[in-house]
């Protein structure tokens, strides 16, 4: 599936654009008009329903409360292309974190809203101060927007940044890339270099090779305001209760995120809808959505986490401020 869009004039002329430009941050400039423009096509946002849902890959794997609901467009060694969801809050309060202050490491992600309210979000400078001990932390605010007034804009490899709850339901589609062109980047998808991928990022770790392979650090930190000041919290220890968070109910959430979408955008068509169902390759739990999407009865709205694996559980903006000063 990562390939099979490959040669759609979409993709084609996102990497035409790459081989344009050596610099990475030109090049995800330069593709925000392509990604507006994919985004608001239909056709194309069908054409990658359908693709997804024809994958066996896809309709069968375990999602976990770590994974955003999603629909894979394209990725070879240079890049990759999604579409990510962003449920809203059952009961909304305005400037609610979805999540801790984190960056990506060494990948650029240029973000095109396609659907929904869109977020707000805050970055932050990249220069951060940890005391090792107490982990208390300082970070400075460098700029505040939401997807209103910039429905394109670009998070820089090792910017943080927090996305505050959406007031609606919302889609993105987003572009990533590391930040920049390495030998070694083909790599990545040798079978061999995948199958001892844990190990030899050990041993990139312990010989401090990351930037030269173009890997996270052996150890990430993520943030979160506390009274007047930031803590820092390890992300493993962050992401560990969500990567756990498995099973049925999660796999069908996931499914119900995206088939919502789905429906609200009406991008299936009965006839592809009817072959899904009889073709047995879909999941027995996944029946009831795609029944539903068939006979035109609403697919109920996912909403997202009221808390996150921080102590209290949650933070506002307005906490960021507080800390931020």
């Amino acid at each position: 599936m990562q390939q099979a869009l490959k040669q759609h004039p979409y993709i084609q002329a996102i990497r035409a654009l790459h081989l344009q430009h050596n610099d990475r941050k030109a090049f995800h400039q330069s593709a925000g008009p392509i990604l507006t423009e994919m985004g608001n096509d239909s056709a194309f946002l069908s054409l990658v329903a359908e693709t997804n849902l024809n994958d066996p890959i896809f309709i069968h794997q375990k999602w976990s409360l770590y994974n955003i609901p999603c629909l894979y467009i394209y990725e070879d060694e240079d890049m990759y292309l999604k579409i990510h969801f962003f449920p809203t809050l059952k009961d909304y309060t305005k400037g609610t974190a979805a999540h801790c202050i984190h960056h990506h490491n060494n990948y650029i992600l240029t973000t095109a809203a396609i659907f929904g309210s869109g977020y707000e979000s805050m970055l932050f400078d990249k220069a951060i101060q940890i005391d090792p001990v107490s982990k208390q932390a300082k970070l400075k605010i460098a700029k505040r927007f939401t997807q209103k007034e910039f429905p394109v804009h670009t998070i820089d490899a090792w910017e943080p940044h927090v996305v505050y709850q959406p007031e609606l339901f919302s889609a993105t589609l987003q572009l990533w890339t590391p930040d920049k062109i390495r030998s070694t980047d083909k790599l990545r998808h040798w079978p061999l270099i995948k199958a001892f991928k844990t190990p030899l990022r050990q041993l990139i770790n312990w010989l401090k090779l990351e930037n030269i392979f173009g890997i996270s650090a052996a150890k990430t930190h993520q943030f979160y305001p506390e009274g007047n000041h930031f803590k820092a919290i390890d992300e493993a220890d962050y992401f560990a209760p969500t990567r756990k968070a498995v099973g049925p109910e999660v796999e069908f959430y996931s499914m119900q995120t995206i088939c919502y979408f789905l429906q609200k955008k009406a991008l299936l068509s009965p006839t592809f809808l009817s072959d899904l169902i009889n073709s047995q390759s879909l999941p027995k739990h996944y029946l009831p959505l795609f029944e539903a999407l068939l006979n035109q009865q609403d697919i109920e709205q996912t909403y997202a986490k009221t808390s996150i694996n921080i102590p209290q559980g949650n933070y506002t903006l307005d906490d960021v401020v507080k800390a931020a000063q």
